[in-house]
């Protein structure tokens, strides 16, 4: 699920937000109510209303925030168990990460990222911006494969600092557009419906999410000693089980949030409280 490796995060003393995170300007607007962790559901361990910090101030973490999360994870590698994936996911997002809203906060590249291409994408199949027009253009003309237009559309979209949110991002957006292929061979990328678009923004958003997964509860796969191929068909399920609940809140938002951008903010804000319920 991407490239990203598993973090010792949760370490005593760290802050919610990882320090390489650019700092956020403007706090995330949520009309939904914030969703907490159970207590009951966390092993005693959850956090409450009161507890969880507002989304925007980077504070000090409890200690151990993702233990019950891996320790749920465990479980679903031994026995495949979605119940135990639910409630791993719920405790990483409601615990680990101190919330939805505040999750959100964290992930905010996610939704920019898959904002932008979902803009580009639109600008590329209506002809009306002169640069990204000529940049079509070309790419036509050197008749590239579909592997490789892809991968030039995400490197003209995400700028090439090589941070860690830009790489992860050109993955999730690469991984994204494969899939559109997958799921629909014609397809031209630069004559792509709304509801295509729409789509590239939700399995970028859906594969950001499994990124997520991987680096907090990653350990948990390097720990216990599975078979490899069990430890792939998990994550393959863990997978699917994420697009098919990103798609829902997709499905649920897309009539009404026309922009790509607050498309990509609203599925994600969504999507995340979703998985804390």
């Amino acid at each position: 699920m991407g490239t990203s490796t598993s973090s010792n995060g949760g370490r005593a003393g760290s802050p919610f937000d990882p320090e390489w995170l650019a700092p956020d300007e403007t706090a995330p607007s949520n009309p939904d109510s914030e969703t907490q962790s159970d207590p009951a559901k966390d092993n005693g361990e959850g956090a409450s209303d009161s507890d969880s910090p507002v989304a925007g101030e980077n504070v000090i973490a409890p200690d151990r925030r993702f233990g019950p999360a891996r320790s749920q994870m465990g479980s679903y590698l031994k026995n495949g168990n979605r119940d135990n994936l639910r409630g791993a996911i719920r405790s990483m997002v409601s615990k680990g990460m101190g919330g939805a809203s505040r999750a959100a906060s964290t992930m905010r590249s996610t939704a920019k990222g898959a904002g932008a291409l979902g803009q580009f994408l639109e600008a590329a199949r209506d002809g009306k911006d002169p640069r990204v027009t000529d940049w079509v253009a070309r790419c036509r003309a050197a008749n590239l494969s579909a592997s490789d237009l892809a991968l030039e559309v995400l490197k003209e979209v995400i700028s090439g600092t090589g941070s860690i949110d830009e790489e992860s991002l050109r993955d999730a957006g690469t991984n994204a557009l494969g899939k559109l292929y997958e799921n629909h061979p014609n397809v031209d990328i630069f004559d792509l419906t709304d509801a295509q678009i729409a789509e590239v923004i939700g399995l970028t958003i859906a594969n950001q999410i499994c990124q997520r997964i991987d680096m907090q509860l990653g350990q948990t796969y390097e720990k216990l000693k599975h078979d490899p191929a069990q430890i792939q068909e998990r994550r393959t399920d863990i997978k699917e089980w994420v697009w098919a609940e990103v798609r829902v809140t997709l499905e649920e938002k897309k009539a009404s949030h026309t922009d790509p951008k607050n498309l990509a903010q609203s599925v994600l804000q969504s999507a995340l409280q979703v998985f804390a319920e």
